[in-house]
């Protein structure tokens, strides 16, 4: 159980080596790819020399490949900010390639050293990253979508990375520094969404050009706007979801009450406001959940693809409550290897499935939507499946319930390095290694120097550091229990 390096193309915690795959090669031809990179096709997915996307001259500009046709940029923001802050991506929609632009050369030499030894997913699909030809990704290289657009005084907004609230209040607030603003809807579609109405052309403009890619709050919820094609936003209710600035008298909604939480998080950047103390309203309609159009977000998650000989209440619990205090689980009884995840709020529930969605457990590959129950029943206690559901909503271990907790702060997509805390001194590294070595290769180990009750260690895979986190959070070590959680660190 001592550390290891991981070697190229050994099977994660199985112990055998596995040969990939190589069908019987014919009449290769070269093609060009978007960052005007040849490569050779009618092999494998994979063709390029071992190591050749290092050798190339680094930029801060990565050029992405293989990607699902349909990928979000969410999706690919998620694999990518574990290394830094990621400036700008542009999509080449249903040719599967992407540009995605780090903050500075660091973050994107890191990332390629980190995908050339472990391999990236979206959605169970293999991604390959190298470095792109280009210095910058500019307004020359945004999507036809967006270089083909007629201005509006309407704008389609899209808040990616989302950590904290996001509603009517906090939009308005941004974006009337920059002219009147009309109306707003938000909503849930691809992500959060909303549109915004100016009083003119000009202020949406400015705005636009202004906001375009900025954070509302310190490395998150960023903003992706687009002109809408629309001419006017018909608006029936002013609430957290919607409101008419010109008409005060328009209802509330009586099937979209507030829903008021705790705010979380930083002090502020870069517009200097104190966060809302409240989520945007979801309704009850019968038995669902409203948020939207239909998928909107609820405060509900179900879960497939899970292994149910492996799988627990317990462990759902720990994984999900990395993103947000999960009130209670259910693994369905005729269906085991399906779950129902409940959270104390829609805004916990889309940051778990942002970031938790396509990533690997068990040899599988988790999939996961909004569900439309609005709440999880407890079961009788004589049903025989009742072992399968519980409730958290006391539970000690919930991450967020203190106001301005940090752990908001240090919110990310699950990656091998995980931040450990609370640890007894003294602690042996050795206690430690073997502790997480029964759930796969330990890669790397590192105590903090200036606080040794924390420590970093790598695990062997995402889905390695995964079955870490679920299973040794809270786990005793000595006379204290240790915490668990994703880093961004980079320890290779």
């Amino acid at each position: 159980k001592g550390l290891r390096e991981v070697q190229r193309g050994q099977t994660v915690g199985g112990g055998q080596m596995q040969q990939p795959y190589t069908p019987e090669l014919k009449r290769p031809q070269a093609t060009m790819n978007y960052d005007g990179s040849m490569e050779t096709v009618g092999t494998t997915k994979r063709t390029r020399m071992e190591g050749e996307a290092s050798q190339l001259p680094s930029t801060k500009v990565l050029h992405v490949r293989n990607l699902p046709t349909d990928v979000a940029e969410h999706e690919l923001m998620s694999v990518a900010l574990p290394f830094g802050p990621v400036e700008k991506i542009f999509l080449i929609r249903g040719k599967g390639q992407a540009f995605v632009q780090m903050e500075d050369k660091k973050g994107a030499e890191a990332l390629i050293q980190y995908y050339e030894r472990m391999q990236a997913n979206i959605r169970g699909k293999h991604i390959y990253f190298q470095y792109s030809q280009r210095e910058e990704i500019t307004s020359q290289s945004s999507s036809d979508e967006e270089h083909q657009q007629t201005p509006n005084n309407i704008l389609l907004v899209t808040v990616m990375n989302v950590v904290y609230a996001v509603n009517v209040d906090v939009l308005h607030q941004v974006f009337s520094k920059y002219g009147a603003i009309t109306k707003i809807i938000t909503f849930m579609k691809k992500g959060l969404q909303a549109l915004i109405e100016f009083a003119d052309i000009q202020a949406a403009r400015v705005a636009k050009q202004a906001l375009e890619g900025q954070n509302i709050y310190a490395g998150c919820c960023t903003l992706r706007i687009l002109f809408s094609n629309m001419k006017t936003l018909n608006v029936k209710y002013n609430n957290d979801k919607s409101r008419d600035f010109t008409n005060n008298t328009l209802p509330t909604g009586q099937e979209q009450p507030t829903m008021t939480t705790t705010t979380y998080g930083a002090d502020w950047a870069p517009y200097g406001f104190i966060p809302p103390g409240t989520v945007p309203a979801y309704g009850k309609i019968g038995n669902q959940q409203t948020g939207g159009p239909p998928g909107a977000a609820t405060n509900v998650l179900i879960v497939n693809n899970l292994d149910p000989q492996r799988i627990t209440p317990d462990k759902l619990f720990m994984l999900f409550g990395v993103y947000g205090d999960v009130t209670r689980v259910k693994i369905l009884f005729n269906r085991p290897d399906t779950a129902l995840i409940a959270f104390s709020s829609p805004v916990f529930a889309e940051t778990a499935m942002m970031h938790l969605n396509g990533r690997p457990l068990y040899d599988k590959v988790l999939s996961i939507n909004f569900s439309k129950l609005s709440t999880i029943s407890l079961p009788r206690e004589a049903y025989d499946g009742a072992h399968l559901t519980k409730d958290y909503t006391s539970s000690p271990l919930h991450r967020f319930k203190q106001a301005r907790s940090r752990n908001a702060q240090h919110i990310c997509p699950p990656s091998p390095v995980l931040h450990i805390s609370n640890l007894p001194t003294p602690v042996e590294q050795t206690e430690i290694t073997n502790l997480f070595g029964q759930f796969g290769t330990v890669v790397h180990f590192k105590f903090f120097t200036k606080d040794p009750r924390m420590a970093l260690i790598e695990m062997g895979s995402v889905g390695e550091a995964m079955e870490a986190l679920m299973a040794l959070h809270d786990h005793p070590v000595g006379s204290q229990n240790i915490r668990v959680s994703f880093s961004r660190s980079n320890l290779s």
